[in-house]
């Protein structure tokens, strides 16, 4: 058995990705005039479906491009120390604890950078995880992303590669999340779970039955 779980707005109250370019310009490390307007549009434009994930994501890793490893797991470690644990929403730790207790195995898949899915995932207390790929090179964040990016239809293909290496063949599988941006993946699971979706998320799951849950999501 395996449960899937979308990371932000379902796991996490926000964007992680956002909250941490927010991050960026309040340490002063992301200085760009229009940074804050840039990125405004682009958290537009996934709500839209139409985020163009390579320029988001080179956009977001800029301010550290050259920055050796250590470093850059050093900011994100302060980061998800300083910024999550208030973000926790209680029906996505609520769901992650029963699955855990039914033995299933765990897993986040995001299109946030694998640079923060995966200390985000160790915070949550969740070993297993698929964020975008994000290059190196001689252990340096080059800026740029590799071939594995699971957002919308790509996120099937990273299961399915992430699966093939385990030579894993969960009986059942579930998925939760509260993007329409992730029917592909919604559609193709056993149980597929809209948690605090948005509106053509949950007017299409509620058309197909599938179950709602909701958080409340309007604090600060």
């Amino acid at each position: 058995m395996l449960a899937i779980f979308d990371l932000d707005e379902t796991l996490i109250r926000g964007d992680s990705s956002h909250l941490f370019t927010e991050f960026l310009r309040a340490e002063d490390i992301d200085v760009t005039p229009d940074s804050e307007a840039r990125d405004k549009a682009f958290m537009r434009a996934y709500t839209h479906g139409q985020l163009d994930l390579q320029d988001y994501m080179e956009y977001s890793l800029a301010p550290m491009r050259g920055w050796q490893r250590g470093q850059v797991e050093t900011l994100i470690e302060r980061f998800v120390t300083e910024v999550i644990p208030p973000r926790v929403l209680p029906t996505g730790q609520e769901r992650v604890a029963w699955h855990k207790a039914q033995g299933h195995d765990v897993l986040i898949i995001s299109a946030t950078g694998e640079h923060l899915v995966t200390p985000i995932a160790r915070h949550l207390g969740i070993d297993n995880d698929i964020g975008v790929q994000v290059e190196w090179h001689n252990n340096n964040l080059k800026g740029t992303i590799g071939t594995r990016r699971p957002f919308r239809g790509g996120k099937v293909s990273a299961l399915k590669e992430w699966m093939a290496a385990r030579s894993a063949n969960p009986e059942k599988v579930w998925f939760y999340s509260d993007s329409h941006n992730d029917l592909p993946l919604l559609s193709s699971v056993d149980y597929p779970v809209a948690v605090n979706p948005d509106p053509v998320l949950e007017d299409y799951a509620r058309r197909q039955g599938w179950r709602v849950l909701i958080d409340d999501v309007t604090q600060a």
